[in-house]
């Protein structure tokens, strides 16, 4: 069998590129093909990671977590903490030719401010932002708010990128399709095949900063020539190509696939920080069934994590952790409470629930992603659970790729919509109550499911403005409870998979986003 995968990765990577004994390539396997060059217009994990090539952002985090300068010279803040002044750097250009200017800067963080939900809650608290001369724009607060800068230096979905101002100014709802940013590479839109290959060169006059890389932070030096992100939708070709040498890097390594690099020279399994997330199955409060919160609350009984997890790991236990908490395990904010539901499964009393709630019938549409192996294996998990516990259910094989384009959909299931998906944050959204999509209880302004909630918008205002860390706990606790009765999501989990590194490549950046600059290829 496994040369017939070998076989097909060989097929599949001569298509995508004709020059295989280059060895100033970098190719990798993201979970997912690259159907988008917009990161505001989607929160997209894939979308993201291959974004931080083309755009730059102002501010970034670094290794130890804190706000550092990017695109941005430096800041100054006043005494009252009402007004930012963030001066630009020198020599920044677009890749198109054009100078980045601060009115760019504006034009991005007005469009990135309509789409993310941190954005959202900066810009209710802003009185002004303005381009000032062509290196300084000023943010002029209407309160002080200590978020400013760790929310324009926020490292994932949606990350606040800088593009040109002609694009900037078109709504986030409408993604753009010119992928013209001012980082480190720049996209081959020629080569770009969406399903098969994307394409990033170098750019020539792209000027890092003078310090060292850390995190998403400093000098991002670029040490290949070229970048080929490569749409293998099936993960065994995917670590086959991987450990013969015709990819570099893979995501996700799924744990039934980690003996497979035991003994090997060629690549490594190593820790994934960029993949350890909360799996969750996200739920449309929208369409029937789960427009009733009875109803969604039959799915949390209907659920176990225990199955998921080991479908998707196998027998690595140390791969995966039991957890209910809203903001990750072991962390400042987990909670155990309002938990039962979603860590003790009840089929019975799930069905007590669905009749109580006079459940008709109405198909549960699972999309089945089957080009990401945690996710497959988590979807056939649920179909049977589902139907042991009462409910009717319908399955469509798809990809991630289209699930991440069908979820934007309000629309009934028949028309294009959906009900459920599988999904995986990381722990670096989901840990801050500010970042957490899931407690945001935004209605149809919100995050994929639409879920609805006045206290929970309450409770993340009240949030934003404390620095009590005791008041923090308390509003945190709070949030889990009201979120397990809302139920946006069902928690399945919590996973620390591997990801697939090339043995001859040196200086990745050990980061909860996977970032491509600082690798070079050793001897």
């Amino acid at each position: 069998m496994k040369s017939i995968h070998l076989a097909i990765a060989a097929g599949l990577l001569a298509a995508a590129t004709p020059a295989l004994a280059q060895d100033n390539v970098l190719r990798l396997r993201m979970n997912g093909d690259i159907n988008t060059v917009d990161p505001i217009s989607t929160t997209n994990y894939t979308i993201r990671n291959s974004s931080y090539l083309i755009y730059d952002v102002l501010f970034a985090l670094d290794e130890n977590f804190e706000v550092q300068p990017q695109m941005a010279e430096g800041v100054e803040i006043s005494d009252d903490g009402l007004t930012y002044t963030i001066t630009l750097r020198d020599g920044l250009k677009f890749h198109d030719g054009s100078d980045v200017t601060a009115e760019d800067a504006v034009a991005s963080l007005k469009r990135w401010g309509k789409a993310d939900g941190l954005g959202k809650i900066m810009f209710s608290k802003l009185a002004s932002i303005e381009a000032t001369d062509d290196k300084t724009l000023v943010i002029t607060m209407a309160e002080p708010w200590a978020q400013v800068l760790p929310a324009i230096g926020k490292i994932s979905s949606n990350i606040p990128v800088i593009m040109p101002k002609r694009l900037a100014e078109q709504d986030p709802s409408d993604p753009v399709k010119e992928p013209i940013g001012s980082g480190p590479y720049k996209m081959v839109v020629d080569e770009w095949v969406p399903g098969s290959i994307a394409v990033y060169e170098a750019f020539e006059d792209y000027k890092p900063r003078s310090e060292p890389a850390s995190m998403a932070a400093g000098g991002k030096q670029t040490h290949f020539d070229r970048v080929e992100i490569i749409n293998i939708p099936d993960t065994a070709t995917a670590v086959d190509a991987l450990l013969v040498g015709e990819i570099d890097w893979m995501e996700e390594v799924p744990g039934d696939m980690l003996p497979l690099f035991e003994g090997q020279d060629e690549a490594q399994a190593v820790p994934a920080l960029q993949s350890g997330n909360s799996m969750q199955l996200v739920v449309n409060h929208l369409n029937p069934p789960f427009d009733n919160p009875k109803i969604r609350h039959a799915l949390q009984l209907a659920l176990e994590q225990e199955p998921f997890m080991q479908a998707i790991n196998g027998d690595n236990t140390d791969l995966y952790k039991i957890c209910g908490a809203v903001f990750f395990c072991d962390t400042p904010f987990a909670s155990d409470v309002n938990t039962d539901r979603v860590l003790k499964r009840d089929a019975e009393a799930a069905k007590a629930l669905l009749d109580e709630a006079g459940y008709d019938g109405t198909p549960v549409t699972l999309l089945h992603v089957t080009d990401i192996a945690s996710h497959d294996a988590a979807y056939s998990v649920l179909k049977p659970m589902l139907e042991e516990a009462g409910f009717v259910v319908e399955e469509q094989i798809t990809d991630w790729a289209t699930v991440a384009t069908r979820r934007a959909s309000k629309e009934p299931v028949a028309n294009g919509g959906w009900n459920v998906f599988f999904t995986g944050w990381g722990y670096i959204d989901q840990i801050n109550p500010m970042t957490n999509v899931y407690v945001a209880g935004a209605c149809e302004n919100g995050w994929f499911g639409w879920a609805c909630s006045q206290e929970l918008q309450d409770l993340r205002e009240k949030f934003a403005v404390t620095a009590d860390p005791a008041e923090q706990k308390k509003l945190a606790t709070r949030m889990q409870e009201v979120t397990h009765d809302l139920v946006p999501y069902v928690p399945v989990g919590q996973i620390f998979p591997s990801q697939g590194l090339a043995s001859n490549l040196q200086g990745y950046i050990d980061s909860p986003v996977p970032f491509f600059w600082n690798v070079s290829r050793g001897e």
